[in-house]
C-alpha cells in the first residue's frame, strides 16, 4: 500500500471513532424525561405566514384558536424559506433535497423544466 493510502485510511478510522459515539448519543432520547417529543407539522396550500392569527393578533379580522394554542404550548417559526410551488415544497420537505436536486420544480411535473 502507498502512503498516501495509508493516510486516508487513518482519517477515515480517526474520523469514525471521534464522530460515530457522539452522533449516537446524540440521537439517543433523554433517560429523565421518558416522555417522546410530540412532533406536528401543519402543511398549507395557499396559506401565508400572516394567515393564523397567532402572527397576525387579529389584524386579518378572524382568529385561529386552534393553531394559536399549539404556537403557545410549543413554538412559533419566524425564519423560514417556501419554496415556489406545493409540489417543490413538498418535495424539499419529504426528502430533504433542493428541488433542483429532485427534479420536482413545478406543480405534478417531474423533471420539468426549471
Amino acid at each position: 500500500m502507498t502512503a498516501k493510502l495509508l493516510l486516508t485510511i487513518l482519517k477515515l478510522a480517526l474520523t469514525c471513532v471521534l464522530i460515530v459515539p457522539g452522533i449516537a448519543s446524540a440521537q439517543s432520547p433523554s433517560p429523565s424525561s421518558g416522555k417522546k417529543p410530540n412532533i406536528l407539522v401543519i402543511w398549507g396550500d395557499d396559506i401565508g405566514w400572516y394567515n393564523p392569527s397567532i402572527y397576525h393578533r387579529g389584524d386579518m379580522g378572524y382568529w385561529t384558536p386552534n393553531i394559536d394554542r399549539i404556537g403557545k404550548e410549543g413554538a412559533m417559526f419566524t425564519c423560514w424559506y417556501g419554496q415556489q410551488s406545493c409540489t417543490a415544497g413538498r418535495a424539499a420537505f419529504i426528502t430533504g433535497q433542493s428541488p433542483i436536486r429532485t427534479g420536482l420544480t413545478k406543480v405534478g411535473l417531474p423533471g420539468a423544466d426549471v
